[in-house]
């Protein structure tokens, strides 16, 4: 059944590895310079690789490290950080408790930063408890307010509402005109099933709002209210304002939800025209192309995508890719990339699924 697959739209996902892989490299990279000389060569290269999403070459740089006598602990932490790469949560998760139980038994900016990679490993696992435990930890030390944000996120998908809404309110008191943190709150529980509740964020911001909210803050508000037509106003003028990718992004995807596929186009392409490649808008792009069967078109803009992109939407981008390739009835492309995704993200169900299915239209040669 042609156009089985179905396209990804993402938004607030983490985008996975390459999010959480660049988060605190520079603090870690910071640490291990300061701390070591000579000696730890082999440690410098693997943070390079990590740096740069090479996750195999990291793994190779750290065995010569340990087979160097290299810090034990920031081997550790650095096979857990390049495991997450590599999707393999439970080998990082085990890599990164060693790395915690090598320090001195005294908390550290090192352990801080450790916990926070740890409670990634154990939110990809499924291993929500685990996950809120380790940002109690980061909360008892330093009291970040990020980890209130996180915690809320964990505390969710373990259906304890109130928790989650307490850990928000912090936040909030801690961020009042943060109106991205706002919309991130919304985001998280909207995709947990409280749309309602996330409202009622974007509602208290905009009526709070005292003249500090930009253009394209409140466009993104009414945009998510569902107003799309003052979503556009306000879209455009950011756009005219700040030429920023935030503005054009969801000025496209407001004119997306409208139907209007050409117009949302022809905003990706012109802030490409303008700015220079950018991954997000090439994927957006390639979805409005396939919207409007425009399916080679699809294709050249989700590999254009893939060559612009560091790493931070390439699970995204993958998946699309594939689908495209589907939609164009290449069912051997499409299944010979969605294998590859599947390996690189063994959690997406969806993906498993359509391997299936794609197996039931893919030929083989004798």
């Amino acid at each position: 059944m042609k156009n089985s697959l179905k396209s990804k739209n993402i938004i607030s996902e983490n985008r996975k590895a390459g999010t959480v892989i660049k988060t605190a490299l520079a603090l870690c990279v910071c640490m291990m310079m300061t701390g070591c000389g000579k000696e730890s060569e082999n440690l410098k290269t693997a943070y390079d690789c990590l740096t740069n999403l090479d996750y195999a070459g990291a793994m190779s740089a750290l065995a010569s490290a340990e087979s160097a006598g290299e810090d034990a602990r920031e081997i550790a932490r650095a096979r857990g950080i390049a495991c997450i790469g590599q999707a393999d949560y439970a080998s990082a998760a085990g890599y990164l408790q060693q790395s915690l139980n090598s320090g001195t038994g005294y908390p550290d900016k090192m352990d801080v930063d450790t916990n926070y990679y740890l409670a990634a490993a154990y939110n990809y696992l499924g291993e929500y408890a685990a996950a809120e435990e380790r940002y109690n930890s980061i909360i008892a030390y330093c009291d970040d307010t990020e980890s209130y944000l996180l915690r809320a996120s964990v505390r969710l998908k373990q259906s304890n509402f109130e928790g989650a809404v307490s850990d928000f309110n912090v936040v909030i008191s801690r961020r009042p005109n943060d109106y991205d943190t706002v919309i991130g709150i919304y985001e998280m529980l909207t995709a947990i099933g409280y749309r309602d509740a996330g409202l009622e964020y974007i509602k208290g911001a905009l009526s709070g709002d005292t003249g500090r909210m930009t253009d394209s803050e409140k466009g993104r508000m009414y945009y998510y209210m569902g107003d799309y037509t003052q979503a556009a106003a306000l879209l455009e003028s950011a756009r005219n304002a700040d030429g920023s990718v935030t503005s054009s992004l969801f000025l496209g995807r407001t004119y997306e939800a409208m139907g209007e596929y050409n117009y949302a186009a022809n905003v990706y392409e012109s802030y490409i025209g303008t700015n220079g490649a950018s991954a997000e808008l090439y994927d957006q792009l390639g979805l409005c192309r396939l919207k409007l069967g425009e399916y080679e078109a699809a294709l050249e803009a989700f590999k254009a995508g893939i060559e612009a992109d560091d790493g931070t939407f390439a699970k995204s981008l993958d998946y699309n890719f594939a689908v495209a390739y589907e939609y164009v009835s290449d069912f051997n492309k499409a299944y010979e990339l969605l294998s590859a995704y599947a390996a690189k993200y063994p959690d997406d169900a969806d993906a498993a699924r359509e391997l299936e299915f794609l197996k039931t239209r893919i030929t083989t040669t004798e």
